[in-house]
């Protein structure tokens, strides 16, 4: 009985454990598929000024890619995908505002500056300017952001 019980005990934090992950917030390079960060390296979402904050380790992590302070090196101008699980919510162009570039897709910017002093980026409509809502709706974020307590109100 109680091998029984322990059995179906393993089953539903193994179904609970896959269930979390199903829905996980993560940005991967579009190219390769790797995981850049994902909602347990930030403390934060606020959806108002649409601004990721990291923690003090997810701070380090982003700053790990910048292998150079050059604008060529790092995440700039890498193409990313925004992912609630499998879904595909957003894709775009991580950028910086160091850029005399434009881009009018969806872009993360400023991933040149991302460390322990600067915790903090952007996901913007287009560079330079404003969101624009026809490219850009997070309420899907909102909604998930919310469920696991990271939105800032």
């Amino acid at each position: 009985m109680k091998k029984l019980f322990f059995a179906l005990l393993s089953f539903a934090l193994l179904t609970a454990c896959s269930a979390n992950q199903k829905d996980k917030f993560a940005v991967y390079l579009l190219d390769t598929n790797q995981e850049i960060f994902s909602e347990d390296d930030l403390f934060s979402f606020d959806a108002t000024t649409n601004t990721f904050t990291f923690t003090p380790e997810g701070a380090e992590k982003m700053k790990s890619y910048q292998t150079s302070p050059k604008l060529d090196a790092g995440l700039y101008q890498k193409v990313f995908t925004i992912r609630l699980g499998e879904e595909e919510i957003y894709r775009g162009k991580f950028w910086s505002n160091l850029s005399s570039m434009s881009e009018n897709d969806i872009v993360i910017t400023d991933v040149v500056m991302v460390g322990p002093d600067y915790n903090t980026l952007i996901i913007q409509g287009a560079y330079p300017g404003g969101l624009s809502e026809e490219k850009f709706n997070n309420d899907r974020l909102v909604e998930h952001f919310t469920e696991i307590n990271k939105l800032v109100n």
